[in-house]
């Protein structure tokens, strides 16, 4: 396993055609617990059965016990972001994970 992933609140800030937007995304870290990637799209539940959807749910709901992130533009490429902070967003690898 090359990393851990995990949902988090992304909001996409208005522009001249948009509106503000929250959406739930899937964010990828390394095992140092550093953003590598995330969704293009927000997250959305699914499962093979009620009880699947149920757990995928929940799991969804996770993503609003952390900080909101935003899409910040660097010189080279993009980075997430905590809102309040202005802190590069990160998490810490689950417990167990090892190299």
């Amino acid at each position: 396993m090359s990393g851990f992933w995990n949902y988090r609140v992304i909001f996409c800030e208005a522009t001249k055609d948009e509106q503000a937007l929250y959406q739930i995304h899937e964010v990828e870290y390394n095992l140092n617990g550093k953003v590598t990637n995330w969704s293009e799209t927000g997250a959305a539940p699914f499962g093979r059965s009620i009880e699947e959807l149920q757990a995928d749910t929940e799991r969804l709901k996770s993503a609003f016990d952390k900080p909101v992130l935003k899409v910040v533009r660097k010189p080279r490429g993009y980075e997430l972001v905590e809102v309040e902070s202005g802190l590069e967003a990160s998490a810490e690898p689950p417990a167990g994970l090892s190299e």
